[in-house]
């Protein structure tokens, strides 16, 4: 299964659909658009991020009606406070020290109008065709393992996910692991599903 075919989201449609009802969706770490693409064909309006620009050529070619931004996601997002309804962050949150995973979730929860849904995908600890227990462990979770994407790689326990999205700060609508075939060999990653109250 290719990254296109990935159709993770569409068991959410219809919380997406209530959710973005007033506005488009953010989608962080677009990579070349699969997501994005399946985002336009249900008829959101996207506005799709990435680090990289060959990604976002790629996504551009692949979803031209997106609104595409280089945004690093170690930096703010340029965007206003409470601006998007529902936002994708599908294996894009999994780079970075706690300190900065923290601000960027942090980030992701201003833009984000109460109420608002956000779709996340992160690195489990059972990732082990992945990294999860390869490379010298810099931080707890977190490991250096010259991947294709980054150096660092984060992978998640439960308890993790429940110190970075906590319960106190986010309505949580389901947290599943499940194994991905999205890449050459199968994927272990956590999905969540929170609102903001």
């Amino acid at each position: 299964m290719s990254a296109a075919q990935d159709r993770w989201m569409q068991r959410w449609l219809p919380q997406l659909r209530s959710a973005a009802q007033a506005g488009p969706v953010l989608e962080l770490g677009c990579d070349r658009g699969g997501d994005t693409v399946w985002l336009l064909d249900q008829g959101f309006e996207v506005v799709a991020t990435d680090i990289a620009l060959d990604a976002l050529r790629a996504c551009a070619s692949n979803a031209p009606r997106a609104q595409l931004l280089q945004h690093d996601l170690r930096t703010p997002l340029p965007f206003a406070d409470e601006r998007f309804g529902a936002a994708i962050a599908s294996l894009c949150l999994h780079y970075f020290d706690w300190a900065t995973t923290t601000r960027a979730v942090a980030e992701l929860r201003r833009c984000l109008r109460p109420g608002g849904l956000l779709l996340c995908r992160v690195n489990s600890v059972r990732d082990v065709l992945h990294g999860s227990n390869a490379g010298e462990e810099i931080e707890p979770g977190l490991r250096r393992v010259h991947g294709t994407y980054s150096v660092d790689k984060r992978f998640f326990e439960r308890g993790d996910l429940e110190r970075l999205l906590p319960p106190a700060a986010w309505d949580w609508v389901s947290c599943e692991e499940h194994t991905i075939r999205r890449y050459d060999q199968p994927k272990v990653a956590w999905e969540l599903v929170l609102r903001k109250p």
